[in-house]
């Protein structure tokens, strides 16, 4: 079970750390020298500077792999841990994203993506919480089921 929650935790450090230094690309001058999680140089605020968060990003890809190879689980299993990670990834990469850029977690209500040409709605505000709470949901669900 060990082996099973540190692949779910590679895939959000991967997915909180791409958030962080997306964030950094799409902020402003003001927002990159006030946030606490990124900074420019050592002489900033911020837990770490981009290229330090970029081996984060490369850590938790390779962790995710090398983890992926060491499971001895069904390919089932393996499925709905992934699943489960990546809905909480996703949340992690989102909050961390708008803290950089914006300063909030949450992207307003009424947020549309623009991918592929489509216009596709996302969950503004404080629905985005339905992300980590399903994907821990599907997490227990591979553990206890599988």
């Amino acid at each position: 079970m060990l082996l099973e929650l540190l692949f779910c935790l590679s895939i959000v450090l991967y997915w909180f750390s791409e958030g962080v230094t997306e964030g950094w690309t799409w902020s402003t001058k003001k927002r990159k020298e006030t946030n606490k999680l990124i900074h420019p140089n050592n002489h900033s605020n911020g837990i770490m500077d981009y290229h330090g968060w970029r081996i984060f990003e490369n850590l938790g890809i390779w962790a995710t792999v090398i983890l992926a190879f060491l499971l001895d689980s069904s390919f089932s299993k393996f499925f709905w841990l992934g699943l489960g990670a990546w809905f909480i990834g996703t949340f992690s990469y989102e909050a961390a994203l708008n803290y950089v850029n914006k300063g909030t977690i949450y992207k307003p209500v009424g947020y549309k993506w623009h991918i592929f040409g489509y216009d596709i709605p996302w969950w503004g505000g404080k629905r985005i919480y339905a992300l980590p709470i399903t994907g821990c949901l599907i997490i227990l669900y591979a553990i206890i089921v599988h």
